[in-house]
C-alpha cells in the first residue's frame, strides 16, 4: 500500500497558512527516515506553497549532530527553525533554553496522542518541549523452537526465564550454549538494560515522590538477579561483561543461546533467509519480576522533533511540525520504512498489518520506561557514566551490589546538587 495519495488529503486538510512566503529550516539526518522527510516535504509544499522548506542534513553520526545544535543554540541563531534530536537531549536542550515549549503552539489534543512514556523525555516543569518522531526499545527475544522442543511456555516473569533457562542449558547438554545473553558491556546499553530489570522489579532510578533511589531495595534485588544469572546459576557467557548488541546477537544468531535481550533492531539479520535462527525464534515485552505484571519494563530510545525558540516563524514550523509527526505519516513511516511509530493508536490501524513486526513492537512500548534525561538534563552524561561504572562494578564482583548502588547514590546526588 502506498501513502502519497493518504499524505497529501491530509496536507490539504490543515490549516492554511498566512499568505505571506515563509521559509523553514528542517535539520535531520537521511539515514533511516531520509524517504518519509521527501515525503513529507514534498506533500506539505503540495498543499502549503506559499512557506518554503529547505532540508538540512545533518550528519547521521549524533554526536556530530549535537556538536552543531549545541553552536547554533548557544550563538542563538535563528536556524534551523525545527530540528530532530535523540531522545536523552532533551532534557538538557529543554533546561537551556534551547527548545521552543509547546504548551500554546500545539493543542493539547495533538500532544496528548503521543505515548507518555516518551514524551516524559521530553517534559520539562510541566510543559513539553518536543515531539516523539519514531521510537525504538529493548526486546526479549526467544528461540521458540525449544521452547516447543521442551514443553515451555513464553517466560512472562524472570523467575520463569530463570527456570526455562535451566531446563533448556541442561537438556541440550552443551557447554557452549546458554541460557540468556544481553549487552552488559559498560555502554549507554548497560544502564537501559539495567532500567528494564529494575522497572520490571516495581524500582528504576526514581521512587514515587521523584527522588533519586537507585539503592532501593526493588533494585538491589533486581541488579542481584543480573549477578546471580551469571555467576551463580552459569546461565549466561562470562563474555556476556563485554558484550555489545551486536555481540549478544551473534551468539543468539549462531544457535549458542535460549533468550536474547536488546533493542530491536536485531529482529533483521536474525529474520534473514541465511540466518541459522531464521523462523526459530519470536520476541515478546521483556519479563518482569513477580507480583508486577503491570510494571513498564522496555526500556525505549528514539528521535524527537522540536522547534528552535529563536525561530522567527514559530506558528509555521509548528504547523509542519504537527503535520510531520502526526498520525498518517507515522503509519507512512511504518509501512514504507519500518519505522516505529511514536503515536500508540498507529498500531492498531488496518494498514499496520502490513508491518506485523512493528505492530508486535508496539504492544511492548505500552510497558515503555525511559531514560531519567529529562529530569537529570546536562547531567545525564554524568549520571549515566556513574551508573555504567556501578552497574559493571556490581556485575563483576568488584563489590557487592549494595555497595555499589549506594555508591552510585550518593555520586548521583553530589552531581545533581552542583
Amino acid at each position: 500500500m502506498k501513502f502519497k495519495s493518504l499524505v497529501l488529503s491530509t496536507a490539504i486538510a490543515l490549516v492554511t497558512l498566512p499568505a505571506v512566503a515563509e521559509d523553514l529550516v528542517l535539520s535531520i539526518g537521511s539515514r533511516g527516515y531520509g524517504p518519509a522527510v521527501e515525503r513529507n516535504i514534498e506533500s506539505w509544499s503540495a498543499a502549503n506553497p506559499e512557506v518554503s522548506i529547505k532540508w538540512n542534513k545533518v550528519s547521521d553520526v549524533p554526536g556530530d549532530t549535537r556538536k552543531l545544535y549545541v553552536t547554533s543554540m548557544s550563538a542563538k541563531s535563528p536556524s534551523p527553525d525545527i530540528f530532530a534530536i535523540d531522545v536523552i537531549w532533551a532534557g538538557e536542550f529543554a533546561a537551556r533554553g534551547w527548545l521552543q515549549p509547546l504548551d500554546g503552539l500545539l493543542s493539547q489534543k495533538t500532544i496528548e496522542q503521543f505515548n507518555p512514556a516518551l514524551l516524559s523525555a521530553a517534559t520539562l516543569n510541566g510543559s513539553v518541549h518536543a515531539l516523539p518522531l519514531y521510537t525504538d526499545g529493548i526486546h526479549f527475544f526467544y528461540r521458540s523452537d525449544l521452547l516447543k522442543k521442551y514443553g515451555l511456555e513464553v517466560p512472562k516473569t524472570w523467575e520463569d526465564v530463570l527456570a526455562a533457562s535451566k531446563t533448556i542449558v541442561e537438556g541440550e547438554g552443551n557447554p557452549q550454549f546458554n541460557g540468556f545473553v544481553s549487552m552488559w558491556a559498560k555502554i549507554e546499553g548497560l544502564f537501559m538494560n539495567w532500567l528494564a530489570f529494575t522497572n520490571g522489579n516495581a524500582g528504576g532510578f526514581f521512587d514515587a515522590n521523584g527522588e533519586v533511589a537507585v539503592n532501593s531495595p526493588e533494585n538491589i534485588k533486581a541488579t542481584q538477579f543480573m549477578v546471580d544469572l551469571l555467576h551463580k546459576h552459569r546461565l549466561a557467557p562470562d563474555s556476556i561483561l563485554n558484550s555489545r548488541p551486536d555481540d549478544a546477537r551473534t551468539l543468539f544468531q549462531q544457535g549458542r543461546a535460549a533468550f536474547l535481550m536488546v533493542q530491536d533492531f536485531v529482529h533483521g539479520p536474525l529474520s534473514a533467509e541465511d540466518s541459522p535462527v531464521a523462523g526459530k525464534f519470536d520476541f515478546a515485552r521483556v519479563p518482569y519480576f513477580e507480583g508486577n505484571e503491570t510494571a513498564g519494563s522496555t526500556t525505549m530510545g528514539g528521535w524527537f522533533l522540536g522547534i528552535n525558540p529563536n525561530s522567527q516563524n514559530k506558528e509555521a514550523a509548528a504547523e509542519f511540525l504537527t503535520y510531520f509527526a502526526g498520525y498518517e505519516q507515522q503509519l507512512a513511516a511504518a509501512v514504507e520504512d519500518s519505522r516505529a511509530p511514536t503515536i500508540p493508536s498507529v498500531y492498531e490501524d488496518k494498514a499496520m498489518m502490513s508491518a506485523e513486526v512493528l505492530a508486535k513492537f508496539g504492544k511492548n512500548f505500552d510497558f515503555g520506561v525511559v531514560r531519567p534525561s529529562a529530569t537529570t538534563g546536562s547531567n545525564y552524561p554524568k549520571v549515566s557514566e556513574t551508573m555504567q561504572l556501578a552497574i559493571s562494578s556490581a556485575l563483576n564482583q568488584r563489590e557487592s551490589v549494595e555497595d555499589a548502588l549506594n555508591d552510585a547514590q550518593s555520586k548521583i546526588i553530589a552531581i545533581l546538587e552542583n
